[in-house]
């Protein structure tokens, strides 16, 4: 009985690494074959973390401030902030140069940021806390 039951277990652990092994080699294939098929679009190549600027999970209680009111900030661009956490007008005021090349990087928008000041235009828009 044990000598059956022997036979056995050894029969099904064959069965599954010969499973596993025909598995592996269709999915490999599998594989190939789709990422073949798909044509591979460039990675965004993002700057070093260390100069992200100051970003935020949502934004304050009192909503979000319209950063439209930017001259070079539109609505695709102003979505595109908002969805990397940068919802007001202080955030933008605090930018170092290396958080605007940071963004422009990110935002592929070479150069604008610097030429049409928006850490400037922000800075105007900020409101003094008493």
């Amino acid at each position: 009985m044990i000598e059956i039951a022997s036979k056995i277990v050894l029969c099904l652990v064959l069965a599954t690494i010969i499973g596993f092994i025909i598995g592996y080699l269709l999915g490999r294939a599998t594989r190939k074959q789709e990422y073949a098929a798909v044509p591979q679009k460039p990675t965004k190549k993002v700057g070093n973390v260390y100069n992200k600027p100051l970003i935020f999970s949502c934004p304050r209680p009192v909503g979000k401030d319209d950063l439209k009111e930017i001259e070079g900030v539109d609505s695709l661009i102003e979505a595109q902030l908002n969805h990397l956490g940068i919802f007001h007008f202080d955030q933008i005021a605090n930018w170092s140069d290396k958080n605007c090349d940071w963004i422009e990087n990110y935002l592929e928008i070479e150069g604008r940021i610097k030429e049409e000041d928006w850490v400037g235009q922000a800075k105007k828009f900020t409101k003094p806390l008493v």
